[in-house]
């Protein structure tokens, strides 16, 4: 069972159905491209809308899905088992639109998490008109705690250091600090100032990226800029100290190493190019070490390159795993995700290339353990077993938050992220706001989160039954096989 679409084209709208025949015919070829344009132009200050130039967010754009909350378990959910979408392997626990997070969320964007220090947990997603935090300590009554105004904007990211929130945008104004210390007690954000340094920088951010253990906060993008580099000393107050300006960049990830050959570094992976990204698309790294001269250590492209978007380090540092968002329906037909050996910094190496058969955009990618977690837009959450292969992993659970297509357009799920201590996973959708989940390990026998010694046990005292929870692999036995599929779940 499906929701409503309520985003559908407006040339179905029943309005539209009363024209006259010919016109409808018109106006349902024409309206679904160039509607959401216009009104994207109209209802988007002049820096968000042509932040980038035809970018696909404002071509497709459609109107927000409006409705109440809906929380597992609850009465008045209407019946629908898993709030209607399809999914393997993952449990929705609290789903809240983007009219139960601010009264003037056009759409949804990034999302970030906190955990405080009594280890609450908290998501925090930026919206069209500014940043909403929420509890999920019980992720099946997820409660909107405080939501602070921004600039408006369709793109918004957050970050976060010990008790501080920074969100910026394309909207301007530069990195908004948010105190988070009274969240517990209170319910409560400050907003403690707004940052834009130096003097004449652009005040738009694309997105941002926080090294907490060296404590650096970066800028990318924003006015076809590089990466800019704020110190964390006084953490309500970031402190410009240098920028890296030669490429723009879209995403990065910063690294402090602590073995090896580059124990002491402060390394960046650039997801850049020039022309805001669409020329000489690639993943350059950079050693930010010292702020006042960075050093471009390599720049390594990849086949079908159309738009380095972002990627994510493995656990181990050995490998990113990368998204390029325009290669999808141009230089590739289904969802591509790019592997690349980074072990030697200054000589990448691209060792593969997987898929899901999916038709659609892959957007942003993290990796906690033997998972990567995927948001690709129409297709939304995909999870892989990098355990089972780190450079072809198999796709083993998804939850689609966009009902209506797989399609390669920019509608959908945004961002996803998967750290919470807890094992509760959140994602931020575009047209349908803040989701909270669980996945559903399979070799989680005895159904209390997780994979470990205890599930072990229990399947080895089950060996030769022939039935029972511990026959994984429902062959009508517990074997060697439930064996090897606990093993390769095994998370504690």
């Amino acid at each position: 069972m499906r929701v409503t679409d309520r985003s559908a084209p407006l040339a179905d709208t029943p309005r539209v159905q009363k024209i006259h025949p010919m016109l409808r015919q018109l106006l349902s070829a024409v309206l679904p491209t160039v509607l959401p344009a216009v009104i994207a132009v109209a209802s988007l200050s002049t820096s968000v809308a042509f932040a980038h130039d035809d970018d696909g967010k404002i071509r497709d754009r459609q109107r927000p899905f409006r409705g109440p909350a809906w929380f597992e378990g609850k009465s008045g959910n209407g019946g629908v088992a898993g709030g209607g979408f399809d999914s393997v392997g993952i449990q929705l626990k609290s789903w809240l639109p983007l009219n139960t997070l601010s009264a003037g969320a056009q759409n949804g964007n990034s999302c970030w998490v906190w955990v405080s220090p009594a280890g609450r947990e908290y998501a925090i997603i930026g919206l069209y008109d500014g940043t909403a935090w929420v509890e999920v300590t019980n992720p099946s009554a997820a409660t909107l705690k405080s939501f602070q105004a921004g600039p408006a904007s369709l793109w918004r990211d957050v970050r976060t250091h010990q008790n501080f929130c920074y969100a910026a945008s394309e909207g301007g104004s530069g990195i908004q600090v948010f105190d988070m210390s009274q969240l517990d007690a209170l319910g409560t954000t400050t907003l403690v100032r707004t940052v834009n340094t130096p003097n004449g920088t652009s005040a738009a951010t694309h997105t941002l990226a926080i090294d907490n253990d060296s404590g650096y906060l970066y800028r990318a993008g924003g006015g076809g800029n590089g990466l800019r580099m704020y110190s964390l000393a006084d953490p309500s107050n970031p402190t410009y100290v240098g920028a890296w300006t030669p490429f723009y960049v879209h995403e990065a990830q910063v690294k402090t190493y602590t073995s090896g050959p580059y124990a002491g570094k402060q390394i960046a992976f650039c997801y850049s190019g020039l022309n805001n990204g669409w020329v000489s698309p690639a993943v350059r790294i950079v050693d930010v070490t010292n702020k006042a001269a960075p050093v471009l250590l390599s720049t390594t492209t990849y086949p079908g390159a159309r738009y380095c978007h972002q990627g994510w380090l493995d656990d181990r540092g050995r490998y990113i795993y990368i998204n390029d968002e325009l290669d999808e329906g141009d230089t590739v037909s289904v969802t591509t995700t790019i592997v690349m050996d980074v072990s030697n910094l200054t000589a990448p190496v691209v060792v593969g290339t997987f898929t899901n058969g999916n038709a659609a955009v892959g957007h942003n990618i993290y990796v906690k353990g033997g998972r990567l977690y995927q948001a690709n837009y129409r297709s939304g959450v995909r999870i892989f077993d990098l355990g089972f292969s780190q450079t072809s992993p198999p796709e083993v659970a998804w939850f689609d938050t966009y009902p209506a297509d797989d399609n390669a357009n920019f509608n959908g799920l945004w961002n996803i992220w998967p750290y919470f201590p807890s094992g509760t996973v959140i994602g931020s959708d575009i047209e349908r706001g803040l989701f909270v989940w669980r996945e559903i390990l399979r070799g989680d026998i005895n159904s209390d989160g997780s994979v470990n010694s205890a599930v072990l046990g229990f399947l080895l005292t089950s060996c030769g039954a022939s039935v029972g929870p511990a026959d994984l692999d429902g062959d009508g036995s517990v074997g060697s096989a439930d064996l090897g599929i606990l093993l390769s779940a095994w998370r504690s």
